[in-house]
């Protein structure tokens, strides 16, 4: 009886970061993570490894879904900023295998306050017309992210999809299907790395796999169903969730 509740539990647990991944374009990692370590039990560094095996699913589910929806992925920036973000996560990996992630933890939420309300207030403008930053500029912001998804567990997502509507010019909704290509690849690059350096608990993972999946697609889903401007106000609050949670959990409060 005690295998089958954690069964459903985890599978509970998948379905919910599923449902973030698809919707906001996350991997889901802001859910796999705490719910590993607080609900399961798990190290903290076992439940960021694991949450990067469990994303390549869920944000592939999105991908594919995304392809039909009425935002698609904008290959071009997907491309430019996967070709930096998944490289140097394997950074955030060897850092997160020899010292502590506190204090980038930290840093990581002030970016998230110091995002949210320009995207929140943000309006949008027709792509072809929106300001452009300079290149290098993309990719250094491309390396900070990667290094910083491959500490503290998460697929980047939270940080590219302002950093592609402020600074790129793509709507909410696509900069959100776009992110969720690249944390695609980005996963991927990460649990290679995680998995090369130790992680072995791959066994306890199916249950939350399959939940993350059908999860994604009912969060793609909900994405086409709401408004842009809905849209961009939630995701500008759950970055100020995400960044509340990392600060509590830094200094100790949560």
């Amino acid at each position: 009886m005690e295998d089958v509740l954690r069964l459903v539990i985890l599978t509970v647990l998948g379905f919910g970061g599923g449902i973030l991944s698809g919707l906001v374009g996350v991997g889901g990692g802001t859910v796999f993570v705490p719910a590993l370590t607080y609900v399961a039990g798990w190290d903290i560094k076992e439940a960021v490894a694991a949450s990067f095996v469990i994303i390549v699913f869920s944000s592939l589910t999105g991908t594919i879904r995304n392809a039909r929806s009425e935002s698609p992925v904008d290959w071009r920036t997907a491309g430019l900023l996967a070709s930096t973000v998944a490289p140097s996560s394997l950074i955030g990996v060897a850092i997160s295998r020899v010292s502590p992630s506190v204090v980038v933890e930290v840093v990581f939420a002030i970016v998230l306050l110091g995002l949210a309300y320009p995207t929140a207030r943000r309006r949008h403008t027709p792509s072809n017309g929106a300001k452009r930053i300079p290149l290098a500029l993309v990719l250094l912001a491309g390396v900070g992210i990667g290094v910083l998804s491959g500490l503290v567990g998460v697929g980047g997502g939270a940080l590219m999809t302002p950093l592609m509507v402020l600074g790129l010019g793509l709507t909410t909704k696509r900069a959100i299907s776009t992110s969720l290509a690249i944390v695609l690849f980005t996963g991927v690059v990460a649990s290679v790395g995680y998995i090369a350096t130790g992680f072995r608990d791959l066994l306890s993972l199916p249950p939350l796999i399959a939940g993350s999946m059908v999860g994604a697609l009912i969060g793609v889903r909900l994405r086409e169903l709401l408004p842009e401007r809905v849209v961009q106000i939630g995701f500008a609050a759950f970055m100020v969730v995400i960044a509340l949670d990392l600060l509590g959990g830094a200094v100790g409060i949560l």
